[in-house]
């Protein structure tokens, strides 16, 4: 049985979260994790330890295709046309069509994070120094951000990423949005998605590291896509930062794509509610939902004649 336990140190209390174990007629307390100075405890907060503790937050309990061959060969074809077509432009319009797709891109993460900045708006705003009106200063920061954060991404997408370029993700995301003190530093307090439970800030560092080395023997079992896709669902069930994991999450799957030579996604933000529902069913377990939805979006965004 997991439990919350105070243990009483050269006069002051601590809370430690413990798990007792019966042997016999004995019962053993092995002592989980430090939760800190003795203090209010949420049940909700308490229920995300345990869901933590008994790895009830972990789905990617496979290396496992959810979708079809034809599946990922349709997205390969799709990949491979559109960088053709890159190739084909001169340097000036390839650059205009790198500032289109970051402006659907930009507008698209940051709409379903509340933003009301269209992508005709943001790429006014991004590349041609134009503020539009009516807007709040925080959605204007969502942008600049959001730029800046790609261009690390897109700098730095042919290596591997690791736990610092997390951290260099989501400064540049939300400075000037969050606090300082919290930028680029795994969550220490609880969070939520809705009334979803994501993992305890207790367990977040080894998730997090758990979910990497998940992604380096996926590489060589499953599909590049889903991999990405998958590893995606579980970054946001993991959810690392106080704030700002949406458009993070968002910025690591492109990460992956791209670092497998891949073209990148933006999920739209009209299907904001489907993207929702499809997260939530892969952390039911049901890993298909998020396949399919990221499969989905991405030959719609890549069609050709």
């Amino acid at each position: 049985m997991t439990s919350l336990v105070t243990k009483r140190i050269k006069g002051k209390e601590y809370l430690y979260l413990v798990d007792s174990i019966r042997k016999g007629s004995k019962v053993i307390q092995k002592t989980v994790k430090y939760v800190g100075s003795k203090r209010p405890i949420l049940r909700e907060e308490f229920e995300c330890m345990k869901i933590s503790y008994q790895n009830k937050d972990w789905i990617l309990n496979e290396f496992k295709d959810e979708l079809s061959y034809i599946n990922h060969k349709k997205m390969k074809e799709a990949s491979n046309n559109y960088q053709k077509y890159l190739n084909s432009l001169d340097i000036t319009s390839r650059e205009k069509e790198k500032q289109r797709f970051l402006s659907i891109f930009i507008a698209s993460s940051n709409s379903i994070e509340g933003s009301t900045l269209t992508p005709k708006e943001t790429h006014d705003f991004l590349f041609g120094d134009v503020v539009p009106r009516d807007h709040t200063k925080k959605e204007f920061f969502m942008a600049s951000n959001l730029l800046d954060a790609w261009e690390y991404l897109e700098k730095n997408c042919s290596k591997f990423p690791n736990e610092e370029d997390l951290f260099e993700l989501h400064k540049r995301v939300n400075r000037s949005i969050e606090s300082e003190k919290t930028l680029g530093r795994y969550k220490s307090v609880q969070n939520y998605v809705g009334s979803v439970y994501t993992s305890s800030y207790l367990f977040v560092e080894e998730k997090t590291k758990q979910l990497f080395k998940w992604i380096k023997t996926a590489f060589n079992k499953v599909d590049d896509f889903e991999v990405a896709f998958q590893s995606h669902a579980q970054f946001e069930i993991i959810h690392p930062f106080v704030d700002g994991n949406g458009r993070v999450g968002r910025l690591f799957l492109n990460w992956l794509l791209m670092f497998k030579g891949l073209m990148p996604l933006a999920i739209r933000s009209k299907r904001r509610n489907e993207y929702v529902a499809a997260l939530n069913n892969a952390g039911k377990g049901k890993l298909e939902a998020i396949s399919k939805f990221c499969f989905e979006e991405y030959v719609e965004q890549y069609k050709f004649m």
